[in-house]
């Protein structure tokens, strides 16, 4: 069975069949526990995993974005018109000129202080719309660790994500 890849971990998919009709995903230490109603077709088997796992990415995500953009405001004030979360295929994140930020909910798949230092990078853009010198010192405020979290996060990318990935901006 394949593995899910989660917090920086690959965790090996186990799949348990039941007779209830709710179907759930587990994490664990070592791995992933998906329990499956017996009834289902192989085809539906597929879709509910999939369901699962972007349920878990999209929540994951979302947990550790907001809790890092609130400990991020308190330190740094700015006002965030609008998050939100999505499937993107070349980036991480990206702000807005209109103090939006959007996140990917493949954050999830990644070890969470790269997710943080991917948080504190957008959050950097509410305060400059660039990649200057002075965006960069915006981010080590933020996180004094981010060129070796930069550094981490373009080699997991192409350990652990798909190829269109390894191109965003972060």
């Amino acid at each position: 069975m394949k593995n899910l890849i989660y917090q920086g971990q690959k965790l090996p998919i186990k799949i348990d069949y039941h007779s209830l009709k709710k179907s759930k995903l587990e994490i664990f230490t070592d791995f992933a526990l998906i329990t499956l109603c017996y009834d289902l077709s192989s085809k539906q088997q597929k879709t509910q995993v999939k369901i699962l796992i972007d349920k878990l990415y999209i929540s994951s995500t979302k947990a550790i974005t907001e809790n890092t953009l609130k400990d991020l405001h308190q330190r740094f004030p700015r006002n965030i018109n609008k998050i939100r979360y999505k499937q993107m295929t070349s980036r991480w994140g990206s702000a807005s000129g209109n103090n939006n930020l959007n996140f990917n909910i493949n954050l999830a798949k990644l070890p969470i202080n790269i997710q943080k230092y991917i948080v504190a990078h957008e959050y950097s853009h509410l305060f400059e719309m660039n990649h200057s010198k002075k965006f960069w010192k915006v981010v080590e405020k933020f996180d004094p660790n981010h060129k070796m979290h930069r550094r981490k996060l373009r080699n997991l990318e192409k350990e652990f994500l798909k190829e269109n990935l390894t191109k965003n901006h972060n």
